[in-house]
């Protein structure tokens, strides 16, 4: 028994082991099952559509093989550790047994050492109704800049911050998380404000129609961002911050350090956009400010601002601001004597709650007052949007961060008064310089690539759409393995389409002008039957019923797509739509898992066609199986679509905006003389056949089951759904 002094000394204290253990492995087993739960993309479809995926489906997922790359950037970055108030907790790593998994890495050269970092985090303002445009603002900052140097994230919340809320942002990164309690006197209205002057103050605004005119919390917020955030407990040993919101975009890769760069040029604040304050919102701000300097006069900058705020020498205000929903700066400077003093004036005025006056326009009186025109700095080259303001970077800053944006979209009141009367040169004109990039990563290339291409269906007029979507397609996947675009219009791609898609990747990127016979509604088609069938749609309030272009679209993905000459080259495709979203990146290559597990088709997303648009088309494929059985493959997914063997269309489909084939599968001749079926029917034109269905029903009757793939770790989105 002395190998087992737990058993003998304490046989309570055994049982109590046991009883935590249980209770544990009960816990991670329930995360486990809730995060596949929210993984599931339209977990809300009836049951019977459920049960037919998961027979047809579920019984064939196969393990991805050992297809992943080495995503490691710097070895000395922190590890994944999360900190609370009261708690630390240190995520490890599970060890897989290797004969379950192998990781494959490529060869590495010419590592740069781990990037100089600043004394510096981010600050995130936010509740737990923020969930969704938390992680959306995290994530992006990871993609955009934080993956290569690993800053921490301080959460700040008047209310503890739930454990869902935790363990979704967690995932998001390796950097540190820290989620902080602001402290009741930091945040709610103090109790000397008169509530009734604050009230009458809250009813004039709002019959202004001034928003959050009448809104207790938004003040509260306005006055901790002014005066209080830096002084948390969680603050306390960092000296920069960048301000992050709730859903925010940023567009643009941010390949130097800007922490760095205001440490090392001593500037104490950055902002992106500039505008005017509602002036009912701060009446008597200016005449505040203008008492606090001329009692304390000392605390003027030699080499301020004020031109920027005031076009009269200081008399009154121009109301010109910096927007702070973004902001990166020092937080010594809020913390010193001159802005600490500044604060107490503004508060004991009481006007955060008898006005509305916001922390934007007093964090830039204070900037513009109490520091060198030279420490402000107008980071120009980073891409922000907060709605309904953005800022997009152009010329070479624009192609250097791959922006996503369009350069023409930017909102900024900036006035060029930050200039002395002797200098027509802005401090921010002069452009960030060489050392403070990042410099990228020199790795072999994938020891293997599959024949295969990223296809995507647009106008020129989707130009927005496209650049937003391969932005993504490169920060989740491609920038790893550089796979080629092929570009498909009915029309000649534009030189300015070109030219803002290839600055965005370093792939191989190719354009091909559609044939007129596949793309356009053929002469055969009786048009007055179709047109009739278009009004009726019209009619029925059925989506795209009267479109023709739409239907032009839908017979070319059916039939044409992958006859397209600059295609032949290739055996396997991803689609890509304009204005979809990746959520997750995507460390392994889905063309070598289609490849060799022998796989035909894989999607993301199923669910139902609309009845009114597809009246006669299980009609027609029971024709052609009537016809051509021996064209049906054995183990199909009859069961997919029909759930009585055959005789009726359940509608279920793969949503085709998704999708990851063999193109050599519809080159074949079951799909071939299938299509051609479909079409002497002319059901594309006279009624509004997708080729959703179409893909679908032809993945699911002419392979078997086992060939077909879901890919439920690859997060996308169009539109709603």
């Amino acid at each position: 028994m002395a190998a087992f002094p737990l058993f003998a000394s304490s046989p309570r204290k055994f049982i109590l082991v046991i009883v935590v253990a249980v209770i544990t492995i009960h816990y991670v087993l329930s995360m486990l099952h809730n995060d596949y739960s929210r993984l599931a993309s339209f977990s809300n479809l009836s049951e019977k559509w459920q049960k037919a995926h998961d027979r047809v489906f579920n019984s064939t997922a196969a393990t991805l093989p050992p297809l992943f790359l080495n995503d490691t950037d710097y070895d000395e970055l922190p590890v994944a550790t999360t900190t609370e108030i009261e708690t630390t907790t240190t995520t490890e790593l599970i060890e897989v047994p290797a004969a379950e998994v192998t990781i494959t890495t490529t060869t590495v050269v010419d590592i740069p050492p781990p990037p100089k970092r600043a004394n510096a985090t981010f600050v995130f303002l936010c509740r737990n109704s923020d969930l969704a445009g938390a992680v959306s603002s995290i994530r992006q900052m990871e993609d955009r800049f934080n993956r290569h140097y690993g800053y921490p994230w301080v959460l700040l919340n008047e209310e503890p911050f739930t454990e869902e809320f935790k363990e979704r942002v967690r995932v998001l990164t390796d950097a540190p998380i820290h989620f902080g309690l602001i402290p009741h006197d930091h945040w709610y209205q103090p109790d000397w404000i008169d509530e009734d002057r604050a009230r009458s103050g809250r009813s004039r605004m709002m019959a202004q129609g001034i928003i959050y005119a009448g809104s207790v919390p938004y003040r509260n917020m306005c006055r901790f961002n002014s005066g209080f955030f830096f002084k948390h407990e969680l603050l306390q040993q960092y000296r920069y911050y960048w301000r992050v919101e709730p859903g925010v975009q940023f567009f643009c890769d941010v390949t130097y350090d800007p922490f760095v760069f205001m440490e090392e040029n001593n500037k104490v604040y950055s902002f992106t956009i500039s505008l005017i304050e509602w002036e009912p919102t701060i009446p008597t701000l200016w005449s505040t400010v203008k008492e606090f300097v001329k009692r304390n006069p000392e605390y003027l900058h030699p080499n301020n601002s004020l031109r920027f705020l005031s076009d009269n020498g200081g008399v009154g205000y121009n109301l010109c601001h910096f927007w702070s929903n973004f902001e990166i700066a020092d937080m010594d400077f809020w913390r010193g004597e001159a802005y600490q003093k500044f604060f107490e004036h503004l508060e004991s005025k009481g006007g955060f709650y008898y006005e509305r006056w916001g922390d934007a326009p007093v964090h830039s009186i204070a900037a513009s007052l109490f520091a060198s025109k030279d420490q402000v700095h107008f980071f120009r080259d980073i891409g922000y949007r907060h709605d309904p303001f953005q800022h997009c970077p152009s010329g070479e800053d624009w192609t250097r961060g791959r922006c996503s944006c369009d350069s023409k979209d930017s909102f900024d009141n900036l006035k060029k008064h930050l200039s002395g009367p002797n200098n027509n040169k802005l401090p921010y004109e002069t452009p960030i310089g060489e050392e403070y990039y990042l410099k990228e990563n020199k790795t072999s290339p994938p020891e293997r690539k599959a024949n295969a291409a990223i296809v995507i269906l647009a106008r020129n007029t989707d130009l927005n759409g496209v650049v937003s979507s391969v932005k993504q397609m490169e920060d989740r996947f491609n920038k790893k393995f550089g796979y080629d675009y092929v570009f498909l219009n009915e029309q000649p791609f534009e030189d300015k389409f070109k030219r803002r898609i290839e600055e965005l990747t370093d792939a191989t990127v190719k354009y091909g002008l559609i044939p007129r016979e596949d793309w356009f509604q053929p002469d055969w088609i009786d048009e007055e039957k179709a047109k009739e069938a278009r009004k009726d749609m019209m009619k029925n309030n059925v989506i795209y019923g009267g479109s023709v272009p739409y239907r032009n679209m839908c017979r070319f993905n059916s039939g044409f797509f992958y006859r397209q000459e600059i295609l032949k080259p290739y055996r396997y495709y991803w689609r890509v739509e304009p204005d979809v979203k990746f959520f997750c990146d995507i460390d392994y290559d889905p063309f070598l898992f289609m490849e060799d597990e022998k796989k035909v088709y894989g999607f993301t997303i199923s669910l139902y066609e609309y009845e009114t648009t597809i009246p006669t088309l299980w009609q027609t494929v029971k024709e052609f199986i009537n016809d051509s059985p021996d064209l049906v493959a054995e183990g199909n997914a009859m069961e997919f679509l029909s759930d009585d063997n055959g005789n009726t269309y359940n509608r279920c489909h793969f949503w085709s905006n998704f999708e990851i084939g063999d193109l050599d599968f519809w080159r074949g001749e079951a799909y071939s003389k299938f299509f051609d079926h479909l079409d002497k029917k002319g059901g594309f034109y006279y009624e509004r056949w997708g080729d959703a269905p179409v893909h679908s029903i032809g993945a699911s009757l002419f392979a078997k089951r086992d060939q077909i793939h879901f890919f439920n770790d690859i997060g996308e989105c169009l539109a709603t759904i």
